[in-house]
């Protein structure tokens, strides 16, 4: 059965020719590339070139089998936030139960075709704009914008592929991901980079990002803060903590008035209007067109596949004691992004809020901040623990010292410390982007697997450390005649 992939570009289509070899998943002519244009002729002037970068934005909002709605979903059932409804597949019983297979898979082969198609896209744009010069664009500066705006949709790609399908808590691992940096024009294979490797080009890209592109044009455009932001969600992935605390303070201290901490929680999500895309919490968002079905696609498969957990749902209620203290998780935040449906609990910051994908929050600086400040320094300090409450503070928490929904007391030892950081950020972020599943293993292994905080702790089933992170489908691995290797535990 053919595989038919459309990419959208408003009035205006570009495709590849060819499928890298982390695409390969068949022969080239089990491939049907609707609405394609000549890539290495469509970018001629400043007009074709905004078109193409639109077409690569609109790559990570794809519809349909491998779409971010799978992506995103799937750590957060590897975590246990989401489950399976009705309508679940085999392959998505096996995130549930922290076990994934590598053969017979539609979620996870095409997810990991659709970013290449995504890094593709970019290659192509960076390529040819980069033949063109300053005197093709009429807008100053448009011409490097578009270039930068290019590589940080590439250095999203790279990351979001690093941490499903890489080693992505071990820099010394030799497991990272095939690193893409131009387009491709044969069926060349190229072997895995590893973890060092794929960060030092994600963050490369970042960092044209930081130089280059635009300060804000909006929320669903890359801009510098986002640069900054993401750059710093990598350190702190990478173990960069200082790194990471450093541009994380830069963010919520230097950041243009247009991002800032929502006032509420529940209006980050509400999509009742265009007032969605003036939030402040907003850095980037995808936004999506209606138009082309992908809204669809993103509420079917969370309402009907992903509902929230009991145990997610539950978390809300229960509570943390600092000495004597009791504090509160939170009553609401959870507790607002739910409602009964009846295929089970509906998660409603994909119901209500299926016309952008929120890539980046201000709210999730202040929580890396918190953690890498903390760890840092080996201690709790003022920086961590105002960065922390802050976010409690916006979600309403009082600072009376009672038992109740409090913020976090000067007496937080620091192992408790970074506990609720941990707690703290899977209620601000549960099922967004799966934060919540990479912050689970990102403790386990600073911690040593196996030893102090477990992922088991938390998912019973999720005991095995080489099934933190995804196969790559085996048909990948034939199709590459084995030069892309497998991961461990999955041979």
């Amino acid at each position: 059965m053919k595989t038919n992939i459309y990419i959208y570009i408003g009035l205006f289509s570009l495709a590849v020719t060819c499928l890298s070899s982390c695409q390969l998943i068949g022969d080239l002519d089990d491939e049907t590339i609707e609405f394609s244009l000549d890539a290495e002729t469509a970018i001629t002037d400043e007009d074709s070139a905004n078109l193409a970068l639109a077409g690569a934005y609109a790559g990570l909002t794809s519809q349909g089998n491998g779409s971010i709605d799978h992506y995103a979903a799937i750590p957060s059932s590897l975590a246990g936030g989401v489950q399976q409804g009705i309508f679940a597949n085999l392959e998505e019983a096996t995130y549930a139960i922290n076990n994934p297979q590598k053969t017979d898979t539609q979620s996870n082969r095409n997810s990991y075709a659709t970013l290449y198609q995504v890094i593709n896209k970019a290659n192509w744009i960076i390529e040819k704009v980069e033949e063109l010069s300053d005197a093709d664009f009429e807008v100053p500066g448009r011409r490097t914008e578009i270039i930068a705006e290019a590589k940080g949709i590439r250095a999203t790609a790279h990351f979001y592929l690093l941490r499903l399908w890489g080693q992505f808590y071990d820099i010394n691992s030799a497991y990272g991901i095939t690193v893409r940096t131009s387009p491709v024009r044969s069926a060349d294979v190229f072997p895995r980079n590893t973890v060092a490797e794929t960060y030092a080009a994600i963050i490369a890209d970042l960092d044209a990002v930081i130089a280059s592109a635009p300060d804000f044009r909006q929320r669903y455009y890359v801009n510098k803060t986002f640069g900054k932001g993401l750059k710093a969600r990598v350190l702190l992935y990478q173990g960069d903590y200082a790194g990471a605390a450093a541009l994380a303070r830069d963010v919520i201290d230097n950041s243009p008035s247009n991002f800032s901490l929502s006032t509420t929680y529940a209006s980050i999500f509400d999509s009742t209007s265009d007032a969605l895309y003036n939030n402040t919490d907003i850095i980037f968002g995808s936004r999506i067109d209606a138009s082309a079905g992908a809204s669809t696609s993103f509420f079917y498969t969370w309402q009907f596949n992903y509902n929230i957990t009991p145990k997610s749902a539950a978390l809300a209620a229960e509570s943390t004691t600092i000495g004597s203290q009791k504090i509160l998780h939170d009553s609401n935040r959870i507790a607002s992004q739910q409602s009964p449906g009846y295929y089970g609990i509906n998660n409603l910051k994909w119901e209500n809020n299926n016309t952008t994908i929120n890539h980046l929050r201000i709210s999730e600086l202040y929580l890396i901040l918190a953690e890498a400040s903390a760890r840092a320094s080996g201690t709790v300090t003022t920086e961590a623990l105002d960065a922390l409450n802050s976010i409690r503070i916006r979600a309403g928490a009082t600072t009376t010292g009672g038992d109740g929904f409090e913020t976090y007391p000067t007496t937080i030892t620091y192992a408790e410390f970074l506990e609720a950081v941990r707690i703290e950020k899977y209620i601000e972020l549960f099922g967004e982007l799966g934060e919540e599943w990479f912050d689970m293993v990102r403790y386990d292994y600073a911690d040593g697997f196996g030893s102090g905080f477990q992922v088991s702790d938390i998912k019973e089933a999720a005991t095995d450390p080489n099934k933190f992170i995804l196969p790559i489908d085996e048909l990948n691995i034939q199709a590459s005649n084995n030069i892309v290797i497998q991961n461990p535990g999955y041979n």
